[in-house]
């Protein structure tokens, strides 16, 4: 067990990754060539599991956090996070919100602390569970890091740890036993959400976030079978997880929208962090919604997107993926809060130079903040498309080509034309 103190990440040589392939490995299918890959090696040495984890037994102050996988489904891996520290400090590694301003080795060296324990379960095991998983599912509930025992069938590893959407992820072991050390801390609305097994998921989910519940606690509720009819209730893989909340929220709130007066201005909301700049703009129009996002490589690189109509989307956003619900909700937020209807662009510029895959919370978080700021009004598209080009690093005019919404709106006939 290592004292009660933070684990301290080690200087490393810089290293240089291919943002053609990175995305795509995820760490473990070597595509650039490279082997051991870079990455893995980087988070060994700026976390080292193998001197804090002594033997097989595992004690620490889970965030708290529970990682569900997504191979083999209905059959999935599951099992707390749990990193060898015990002590109150361990929040910060499941409140990416206050990540924004820290270093990328910061963030990572967070994440890579926790070790991922991991058994062999059935999803549906979430309606009647095991004793194992009930303790895990006892430990979602409570909003601070619980301290606990994983007896450990195997010493933790590092293999993949890259996602798109999720937060990045330690090294792993299969898990014999675990159990908590002291009760859970857990608000009356998740409680009360909880303990109702005739609530439907969607319904819960709402109820949580109008009573203030965190996002990454709403998620992680929904992950582990938490939240839902109980005959229904199943475990729903991480990544499944974050973009589901991010939908159900948005849906939601998309029903109140339509339902909300036009802005009256043309609005941009602009900020960067972590290698990642978001801006959104807002136009004077019902609601249509449309992110785009460039990756910042090559002379002459072209945004790819997705978008909707005043209807929302019936199929999944497959090019942007989940930083489109993630982007498309604090949005949707915005405009709830202004009691405005708006059509919606999102421009995501990424800088592969330092980029590393933290999830898709760092598009939802910067665009949050961006919306803090006091709005640049404009009374033309002309005039908010200028403003947007100069807080662009690629082309403008590869983003106005490729953007269906610019395009709809500059050329649709309005019925003020006719007045």
């Amino acid at each position: 067990m290592m004292p009660q103190s933070t684990l301290e990440p080690k200087r490393t040589a810089s290293l240089t990754y291919d943002e053609r392939v990175c995305s795509k490995c995820m760490g473990h299918r070597a595509l650039c060539g490279i082997r051991p890959c870079p990455l893995v090696m980087r988070a060994r040495a700026l976390v080292d599991i193998d001197s804090a984890v002594h033997d097989l037994t595992l004690t620490g102050s889970s965030p708290p956090s529970v990682f569900v996988g997504d191979s083999g489904y209905p059959k999935v891996l599951v099992g707390p996070l749990v990193p060898p520290i015990l002590g109150e400090q361990t929040a910060i590694m499941e409140q990416p919100d206050l990540w924004l301003d820290r270093s990328i080795d910061e963030i990572i060296s967070f994440r890579f602390s926790l070790v991922r324990t991991k058994q062999l379960l059935p999803v549906d095991l979430a309606a009647d569970p095991s004793r194992i998983l009930a303790e895990t599912q006892t430990m979602a509930l409570s909003e601070r890091p619980m301290d606990s025992e994983a007896i450990l069938l195997k010493r933790p590893r590092f293999t993949s740890f890259i996602s798109e959407s999720t937060l990045p992820i330690g090294p792993s072991a299969p898990l014999d036993t675990f159990s908590l050390e002291d009760n859970p801390q857990v608000p009356r609305a998740v409680d009360r959400v909880t303990s109702d097994t005739d609530l439907r998921a969607t319904t819960g989910i709402m109820d949580l976030f109008d009573d203030g519940i965190g996002q990454e606690h709403v998620t992680r509720l929904f992950s582990v079978g938490l939240v839902g009819v109980q005959k229904r209730r199943k475990l729903v893989p991480t990544k499944w997880s974050i973009t589901a909340v991010d939908d159900i929220v948005g849906k939601q709130l998309h029903r109140q929208v339509l339902r909300l007066p036009w802005m009256n201005d043309f609005e941009v909301y602009s900020d960067y962090a972590l290698g990642n700049r978001v801006i959104l703009l807002f136009l004077p129009s019902a609601w249509q919604f449309e992110a785009m996002e460039c990756w910042l490589s090559g002379s002459n690189p072209l945004p790819i997107i997705d978008y909707e109509w005043y209807g929302g989307r019936k199929n999944y956003a497959s090019s942007v993926a989940g930083a489109y619900y993630a982007t498309k909700l604090p949005a949707l937020e915005q405009l709830v809060e202004k009691r405005k209807q708006a059509g919606v662009i999102v421009f995501m510029e990424i800088d592969p130079k330092i980029w590393v895959p933290l999830g898709v919370w760092r598009f939802r978080s910067i665009a949050r903040r961006a919306l803090l700021n006091p709005a640049q009004k404009f009374s033309t598209l002309d005039e908010a498309i200028q403003a947007v080009g100069g807080m662009l690093r690629s082309p403008l005019e590869n983003w106005i080509e490729t953007s269906k919404i610019m395009h709809e709106f500059q050329t649709q006939s309005k019925l003020t034309d006719f007045f």
